[in-house]
C-alpha cells in the first residue's frame, strides 16, 4: 500500500512540475525579446561553464536523495516492509550486476562489479561453482554471502537493510579517497552503470 501511495504521490508531483514548466514555456514568448541561434548557443555554453563543477562533489545527503529517485529500492523490497532481507539484498546485487539483463552474470560483468564494489580476494572460478561460465542466482547468492556485505551494511544489527543503510554502504564503497564526498570519477560512471542514470 505504501509503495502505491508513494508512486501516486510521485506521479502527482511530477505532473504538477510538468504543468508548471509548461506554463513557464508558454509564457516565455510574451514580450518583444528575440534571440538568435548563436545567442542561444552562447547562453548555453555560459550556463554549462558555470555549472561545470556542480556535479563534481556529492556528500551522503545528496547521494541518498539521488538514489531515492530511482525507485530500485522499492522494487527490491518484495514484501514492502521498507527493509531488505538478506535474500532481497543479494537479489538487488544480482539484478544490477547483470548488465545485459539475461538473468545470468558472465565473467566480465562479475570482474567489473567486484572491482566497483570493492570485493577483493575472490576468484571467478570459486563463484562459478559448476564451471559453466556464468553465475546463476543461487551460485551468486552463496558466494556473495561470503563477502559479509549484508552484515557490514546492517548498522543497527536488525538483520535488515533499510534504504539509508544501503545508500550509506554504496557511498562508503565508492568514496575511494575517504573524504566524505564522491567526485565525478568516483560517482558518475559507476552510478550510471548500476542504477541507470547520472544525477
Amino acid at each position: 500500500m505504501k509503495t502505491t501511495e508513494r508512486s501516486l504521490f510521485k506521479l502527482i508531483r511530477n505532473a504538477a512540475c510538468f504543468a508548471l514548466l509548461a506554463g513557464f514555456v508558454a509564457c516565455g514568448g510574451e514580450g518583444n525579446e528575440t534571440t538568435t541561434a548563436a545567442e542561444n548557443d552562447e547562453a548555453i555554453t555560459k550556463d554549462n561553464d558555470a555549472n561545470a563543477g556542480v556535479m563534481d562533489n556529492w556528500d551522503t545527503d545528496k547521494f541518498n536523495e539521488s538514489f531515492a529517485t530511482n525507485n530500485y529500492y522499492d522494487e527490491w523490497d518484495e514484501d514492502n516492509d521498507e527493509k531488505l532481507t538478506e535474500e532481497e539484498f543479494y537479489t538487488s546485487f544480482y539484478t544490477i550486476w547483470d548488465q545485459d539483463d539475461n538473468n545470468e552474470i558472465n565473467e566480465q560483468e562479475w570482474t567489473t562489479a567486484t572491482n566497483d564494489f570493492g570485493i577483493q580476494n575472490q576468484s571467478w572460478s570459486s563463484w562459478d561453482a559448476n564451471g559453466d561460465g556464468k553465475l546463476e542466482e543461487e551460485e551468486f547468492r552463496k558466494s556473495m554471502t561470503s563477502t559479509n556485505l549484508h552484515q557490514s551494511w546492517d548498522k543497527n544489527q536488525d538483520k535488515m537493510i533499510d534504504e539509508q543503510e544501503y545508500t550509506s554502504g554504496v557511498f562508503a564503497l565508492w568514496d575511494d579517497n575517504g573524504d566524505g564526498s564522491l567526485g565525478g570519477d568516483e560517482y558518475n560512471e559507476r552510478y550510471v552503470r548500476y542504477y541507470g542514470k547520472s544525477a
